[in-house]
């Protein structure tokens, strides 16, 4: 895998454990996205920096075209996180995309805060991290979150990550501190999982 693209794309649904599903995010009606991050704007850009003002209709279909290009030509590849049987109702996310370095793909997650406290970051990050790994050309996976941002930084363990590194990085939100934390997974070998809660 090069930083360009990827010669096979990954599922556009990915069921979850519980029953809630990874949905491509352009599968998803902009009105479903815009009410979830709306309405919980004050603890998504906590960490989000996406996510510091309840998103316009403008910007909201302005980024989903960005996002649906990219997907196409398998450069990043961004879900939304449903309820089962629910396309229309957002609870969380997340993403893969190339970071730089040549065979790692990096993954994102959040989670709107009714839905916390169940494990279902976890089991997000965990798929999106199968799912690619599965692609070819992947070697690894990576998780950066910074050090202040610590239930996000129980994850990665819980999944197989080890840190690798803790580097200074900008702060993108007024909660960061500026050091991230780099978790990497290979795709090599069997992994031990803690199962979310």
């Amino acid at each position: 895998m090069t930083e360009g693209s990827l010669s096979r794309l990954p599922r556009e649904n990915i069921p979850l454990p519980d029953g809630s599903v990874l949905r491509r995010r352009s599968l998803v009606p902009d009105d479903a996205f815009i009410d979830a991050v709306a309405a919980d704007v004050e603890h998504l850009g906590e960490w989000l920096r996406w996510a510091q003002h309840p998103p316009t209709r403008e910007e909201t279909a302005g980024f989903r075209a960005e996002q649906d290009a990219d997907w196409d030509a398998g450069r990043s590849f961004v879900y939304v996180l449903t309820p089962p049987d629910r396309s229309d109702h957002v609870i969380g996310g997340g993403a893969m995309f190339p970071n730089g370095a040549d065979g790692v793909l990096e993954i994102g997650y959040w989670v709107c805060s009714p839905a916390t406290g169940r494990g279902l970051a976890t089991r997000v990050a965990a798929a999106l991290t199968e799912e690619g790994l599965r692609l070819p050309g992947v070697k690894a996976m990576e998780i950066h979150c910074d050090r202040a941002n610590v239930r996000s930084a129980e994850i990665p363990p819980r999944i197989g990550y080890r840190l690798l590194r803790v580097e200074p990085d900008e702060p993108q939100t007024a909660a960061e501190v500026g050091q991230s934390m780099v978790w990497r997974r290979d795709g090599a070998g069997p992994h031990s999982v803690v199962q979310a809660p």
